[in-house]
């Protein structure tokens, strides 16, 4: 499955890049056009529903042999009827993320394949803001959906708050960061668990936007402390994406590429990674 999901998905973004010539003469109809939408598309709280497809290749990986994999399917859905019930609110936005994981081949056990948790981050978002900055806050929830595969996802319920922040001082410039913590509030009662969990995850936003639709930015992923390890995972590089219409629907894609320098003693832990997105866009 995710061999087959990380395929498309390359194939996907190589199409679109090298027909970028021809679809970048489509237009957006009453939304500002491409270079507008790629801004709302990678506003972590923006007014604009995505259904986005992601695959995350490790070639290699720290105190384990082989590469690993995991393909993602991601919502983010504002809740703009929610939203209306309370005047101080601009809008109150949810991002909901949950993967099919294949392991690294562990010593004696082999490669582990299946389902991962899910991850909800919900922002509510302030009409009281700065200019030329949004703010929001909000749980971060974690769910054990991979059940008792303790290979692909932890086994705990786990929940914590969530805030994000950014700044677009200019139309081409857009940073800030999301930032969220979260510790174990429960378990699904199978044997072998992982140690408890405690948390934070620090996202460094920044994203430079071209012409027609075409931007360049700092990894989607988050840079990661484990309280209980004492342990960084960082995630160091860059993607180069762009958003723009295939079919007469508006899609971002990307493709970037991922280095963490921090080798645990013995956990496995990644080291180089790429990541790409073919993401479908529905501006409200």
């Amino acid at each position: 499955m995710s061999g087959i999901l990380k395929h498309s998905v390359l194939a996907a973004c190589l199409f679109i890049l090298m027909n970028s010539s021809v679809m970048a003469q489509e237009k957006e109809a009453g939304d500002g056009g491409q270079g507008d939408l790629a801004a709302a598309a990678t506003n972590p709280v923006s007014n604009l529903i995505q259904f986005r497809l992601q695959d995350l290749y490790t070639s290699s990986n720290y105190n384990v042999d082989g590469y690993s994999n995991t393909s993602f399917v991601q919502t983010v859905v504002p809740l703009s009827g929610l939203a209306d019930e309370f005047d101080s609110l601009k809008g109150i936005v949810t991002r909901t993320t949950i993967g099919y994981v294949s392991t690294p081949d562990f010593d004696g056990i082999g490669r582990q394949n299946g389902l991962g948790d899910t991850s909800i981050l919900a922002f509510a978002v302030p009409k009281a803001a700065p200019e030329k900055t949004v703010w929001g806050v909000g749980p971060a929830l974690t769910l054990p959906t991979a059940g008792d595969n303790e290979y692909t996802g932890s086994g705990y319920y786990q929940a914590g708050p969530a805030a994000v922040f950014m700044v677009s001082p200019t139309k081409s410039i857009q940073w800030g960061a999301l930032v969220f913590h979260q510790e174990d509030i429960g378990n699904t009662g199978r044997d072998n668990r992982v140690d408890d969990v405690s948390t934070t995850f620090i996202q460094p936003i920044f994203n430079y936007h071209f012409d027609e639709g075409w931007y360049v930015g700092l990894p989607d992923t988050p840079q990661a402390y484990d309280h209980e390890e004492n342990q960084w995972t960082y995630n160091i590089g860059g993607v180069l994406g762009r958003v723009t219409k295939v079919g007469g629907r508006p899609m971002q894609i990307f493709g970037g590429v991922y280095y963490n320098p921090e080798e645990p003693d013995d956990a496995p832990a990644p080291e180089w990674s790429v990541k790409f997105q073919v993401g479908w866009l529905f501006p409200q």
